[in-house]
Order: structure tokens, then C-alpha cells, then sequence
């Protein structure tokens, strides 16, 4: 509460709120230290929204619903990203229209750009769910602490960015402590045993790992060709067009594959998992907003 008091403050940059002369405003806080704080408290907002969200889906996937002997998981990930998908868009949406006044949701980006984007997103969030029939979430959270390794390659590819020393030593040095961060602190009471349903898990994880290399920089490619052409994509134009695109795909497959009656019958057996959808829900468009702000 109190990040967030200081953040209003600093938002209206108007000394009388801070009962001060104005050259002592200036010196409590620059441009510069301003910038900083705010990258502090959306990183901060994402590591932490981000931690609720596994703590939800992992509750979601794992839970066992229903009576002693007829107990049943909810493993309907294409509902899963249909919900939080569109409520996503729904939330992007309402900020590029009532509070920035955006005059076109796509950022002057083409549709089929964002398409193919979003197509990459799906199949990396699709994956990361169904990797989870097979593998405990730390373990899953330990091979995508490697994610900076396929988005450095993506971003030679699709982007053009060279891949210098310092880039691999860095990327290197973020994956090594993440995953030192990850076996210290969410793996030590977590038995792991090597086995074909755990390879098959692996391997779910690390194709969801190679779309992560393509969503990621697909989207960098977006901003710097509309940047070019005059156009500014936000990190709200982002969410929208990522959200909205994925959950129209995931939609076409929750109708195409017939999951969407099963679905229905589940809540409907079940409606305790209502509670837990919400919380996912909430949990990731917090998560979303943090980070496709850093992104802006």
C-alpha cells in the first residue's frame, strides 16, 4: 500500500503533495531515479503476480474433485487459456480506449502479424499446462528458467539482433542463477524421479520453451516494424492483440474438440472450481498488466 501511495505521488509530480519547496522535489527524486522505481515496482508486480498465478494453476490441475472414489482432475487447458485470454483482452481493451484514448487497438500493426504471434503464445501457454499432467510445477519452473536462451536465438532470427559475447555470458549467467534460485528454494522437500512419464513432461516443457522463442521476439519484430512506418505499439496494444488472437484459436479448438460440453459438466458436478478459475484468472491479468507495461 505504501509502494503504491508514493507511486501516486510521484505520478502527479506536483510539489505542493509533498508539502516542499519544488528544487527540494527535484532533488528527492529525477527523472532518472523515477524511471528506476517505477521498473522496481513492475518487476516486483510481476514476480509476484506471477508467483500467485503457479500457486492457482497448480492448485487448478492438481486439486482431485469430487467424492472418495470418483474423484476426477479439471485437465481442460484450452478452456483454461480461453478464460484467461479473453479477460486479458477485456482488461487491455479498457485501457487503450477509456484511459489512453488510443484510436486504433492494433498499434497500426497488421492483423496477421499479431496472428501469427499469438499462435506461438497459445502453443507456449497449451504446452506449459499440459506439461503439468506429467511433471511437478517446480520442476516445470526450473526448465523455464532457460526461457532467455531460446528468445536470444529468436531474437537473431526474427528481429535481427546480433548475438555478441556479453549477450551469451549474460543470458548464460540469468539462467544459472535462476535455476540455482529455483533448486534452493521451491525444489528441496520435492521428490524427483526420472521416469517416462517425467521425460515426456521434459519434453512438453522444452517445445513450449521453443515457441517462447518465437512469441517473444515475433512481437519485438511488431514494434520495430510499426515504429518504422510511424506507428507506436504500446505494451497495452500487446496484451490486447496477444490475448485476443490466442483466445479466438483457443475457442476454435474448445468448439472443434468438444470440450466445451465437458467443460460445462464439470462446473456443473463441481462448482467449487469456480473459485479456482477466478483466482487464476485475477491472478494472470495482474501478471499481464505488470509486464506488457515494462514492455511499453
Amino acid at each position: 500500500i505504501a509502494v503504491v501511495a508514493l507511486g501516486r505521488e510521484i505520478a502527479r509530480s506536483d510539489p505542493r503533495s509533498f508539502n516542499v519547496p519544488a528544487p527540494a522535489v527535484a532533488s528527492v527524486m529525477s527523472p532518472e531515479a523515477k524511471a528506476n522505481a517505477t521498473l522496481v515496482f513492475l518487476a516486483v508486480g510481476v514476480w509476484v503476480s506471477f508467483t500467485i498465478y503457479g500457486w492457482a494453476l497448480e492448485a487448478l490441475t492438481s486439486t482431485e474433485f469430487g467424492e472418495e472414489g470418483a474423484k476426477e482432475k479439471f485437465h481442460f487447458e484450452f478452456a483454461i487459456i480461453v478464460m484467461t485470454a479473453f479477460s486479458n483482452a477485456l482488461i487491455a481493451l479498457l485501457v487503450l480506449k477509456l484511459l489512453k484514448k488510443e484510436p486504433t487497438v492494433t498499434g497500426g500493426a497488421p492483423h496477421q502479424e499479431w496472428m501469427l504471434a499469438a499462435f506461438a503464445y497459445l502453443g507456449s501457454h497449451l504446452l506449459n499446462y499440459v506439461s503439468l499432467r506429467y511433471i511437478i510445477f517446480p520442476l516445470q519452473v526450473l526448465v523455464k528458467s532457460c526461457k532467455a536462451i531460446p528468445v536470444m536465438f529468436g531474437e537473431a532470427i526474427f528481429d535481427k539482433v546480433q548475438i555478441t559475447r556479453a549477450k551469451v555470458i549474460s543470458v548464460t549467467m540469468l539462467c544459472l542463477g535462476l535455476v540455482v534460485f529455483t533448486l534452493g528454494k521451491g525444489m528441496k522437500e520435492e521428490k524427483v524421479e526420472l521416469d517416462t512419464k517425467m521425460l515426456i513432461g521434459l519434453g512438453v516443457v522444452l517445445c513450449a520453451l521453443l515457441c517462447d522463442g518465437v512469441y517473444g521476439p515475433y512481437q519485438n519484430k511488431i514494434k520495430t516494424k510499426a515504429h518504422e512506418q510511424g506507428h507506436k505499439v504500446t505494451g497495452y496494444h500487446n496484451m490486447f492483440n496477444m490475448n485476443i488472437w490466442q483466445g479466438t484459436f483457443a475457442m476454435f479448438f474448445v468448439l472443434v474438440t468438444g470440450e466445451l460440453p465437458k467443460v460445462v459438466s464439470f462446473i456443473e458436478r463441481h462448482p467449487s472450481v469456480l473459485v479456482k478459475l477466478c483466482n487464476l484468472g485475477i491472478a494472470m491479468s495482474f501478471g499481464q498488466v505488470f509486464i506488457f507495461q515494462m514492455q511499453a
